[in-house]
């Protein structure tokens, strides 16, 4: 059998931001059972490495908060030490509906955390992608995205919170973003 078959991923490395619960942890668990060797990343690390231990040794822990320049970094400098290449990097990590809040840089929340981190690290992660050409990149959206609209004179709602349009403009940023 063809070890790089549709239905096979070993031999593959995958990184998977939110790994350590909902549909990253799920995704994470699949690619394993397909024989993937996966990276989780969450802004938790004892959750993150309490369920890279329960998904086993074919996952490895490397938390850091994704909404942050800094820890975009820090992943992405991570993933260069352990690995030569990233054949798929899902990003799903992400918020939803909160109060206002800011990320460290002074975004608004959900659009810094479940956009602005994912587009960076993407971006400080191309070359190991490259490297594995055909590489795959997962943005994790939602249904969300269809009453998105980007508020250019408000991209940071500083004029004004609504927390479901806030989330609505982060996942149409997602979707834009991956097309």
């Amino acid at each position: 059998m063809d070890t790089h078959s549709l239905f096979s991923l070993t031999g593959r490395t995958a990184l998977v931001t939110g790994g350590s619960r909902g549909i990253g942890k799920m995704i994470a668990t699949g690619f394993i059972a397909q024989g993937a060797k996966v990276y989780i990343s969450s802004r938790k690390a004892d959750v993150c490495e309490a369920v890279a231990a329960e998904l086993g040794p074919n996952c490895i822990a490397v938390p850091e908060d994704i909404s942050t320049v800094e820890g975009c970094k820090a992943l992405a400098a991570t993933m260069a030490d352990k690995e030569d290449a990233i054949d798929i990097l899902v990003n799903n990590a992400g918020v939803m509906a909160c109060p206002p809040g800011r990320t460290a840089q002074g975004f608004e929340l959900q659009f810094g955390t479940n956009h602005l981190g994912h587009f960076l690290l993407t971006h400080l992660l191309l070359d190991l992608l490259k490297a594995s050409a055909p590489s795959r990149v997962v943005t994790v959206s939602s249904m969300g995205h269809t009453g998105g609209k980007i508020n250019f004179d408000d991209l940071m709602s500083e004029k004004s919170y609504n927390n479901i349009t806030a989330y609505c403009q982060s996942k149409l940023a997602n979707v834009l973003f991956t097309r």
